[in-house]
């Protein structure tokens, strides 16, 4: 059988549930999965009501169950695996009987290029304009700011403004997190339309676009990774040896194979420290230990500037 751990939020989750759910398939494996502990009390209703609306996730799924040996190739912390990189077809092509357990990222696109089009079949949802009057020529852009300006992930807003003003367009709509002042001053002079709600809305809301411009975050690309988007304007960011978060570094998700998708490449990061004010927009994304680290840091650099 496979066990999977989920970790993170609702866009990690779809990559694990993704990639734990092909393999229980191409073995012939039953499926069980234990939700994420980062703030399950919101990710879990929120993962819960996005798959209820896909066409086929079930978190269970019926097939072959063993007790041992136990398999831990794909369990973070053991062995060799990253989180990231993991030899999928070498795990399919073994046929002894062995439990897995699976705990990691595998944000890779060589993981799920294979499997793209069973995939998309399951997490198949439907669009929604959510009222609005919206063209093929309109643009959609994410942003992610908040907890990703925290663990230095968070893109330049300027990967944006001078994609925009090479682009033409009728309307523009903005869906994202922690889209403050700096934000909306920075587009401003495309006079955006702002569309937040809760998570599954947004991500149907941008799934029918035609033309989008994505952020780094897991769940942008999902958002065009299952649209029928003709253009992706996708950033792929230049080399940083100050970023915190393994996805920085280890993480792959170009879709090579599809014309669609257009790369900006040597997208620069925020250039920014993060602020109390950051920390605040971030407190839904951050477990106790996160904002304890980063209440410690603001406080530091506080006396050394007032020393």
């Amino acid at each position: 059988m496979i066990h999977l751990q989920m970790n993170g939020f609702i866009a990690d989750n779809l990559f694990q549930y993704a990639v734990a759910r092909i393999l229980a398939e191409e073995l012939g494996y039953a499926l069980e999965v234990a939700h994420s502990r980062m703030q399950a009390r919101k990710n879990v209703p929120r993962l819960l009501q996005l798959l209820s609306q896909c066409h086929d996730a079930p978190l269970a799924l019926p097939g072959k169950i063993f007790h041992s040996p136990v398999d831990t190739t794909a369990l973070m912390g053991h062995g060799e695996f990253d989180g990231f990189h993991l030899d999928l077809e070498a795990m399919i092509r073994r046929r002894d009987d062995r439990k897995i357990i699976m705990a990691g990222y595998f944000q890779r696109y060589e993981l799920l290029q294979p499997y793209k089009q069973r995939i998309r079949s399951w997490f198949e949802i439907d669009a929604c304009d959510l009222g609005h009057d919206i063209s093929s020529e309109d643009i959609v852009i994410h942003i992610r700011q908040g907890d990703f300006v925290i663990v230095g992930r968070a893109i330049s807003l300027s990967f944006y403004t001078d994609l925009l003003d090479r682009l033409t367009f009728r309307k523009l709509y903005i869906c994202g997190y922690g889209l403050d002042a700096q934000v909306r001053e920075a587009f401003a002079r495309y006079a955006p339309i702002y569309v937040q709600g809760e998570p599954v809305d947004d991500f149907r809301f941008m799934k029918g676009f035609n033309r989008m411009i994505q952020s780094t975050s897991g769940f942008s690309w999902w958002a065009g990774f299952l649209s029928k988007a003709d253009e992706i304007y996708a950033p792929v960011m230049a080399p940083t040896t100050s970023g915190s978060n393994l996805a920085t570094t280890l993480a792959d998700l170009k879709v090579v194979d599809e014309d669609r998708y257009r790369f900006i490449v040597d997208v620069p990061y925020l250039e920014r420290p993060y602020s109390m004010k950051d920390i605040f927009l971030s407190l839904e994304q951050m477990n106790g230990k996160r904002l304890v680290r980063c209440l410690k840091h603001l406080a530091a650099a506080y006396w050394r500037r007032s020393r």
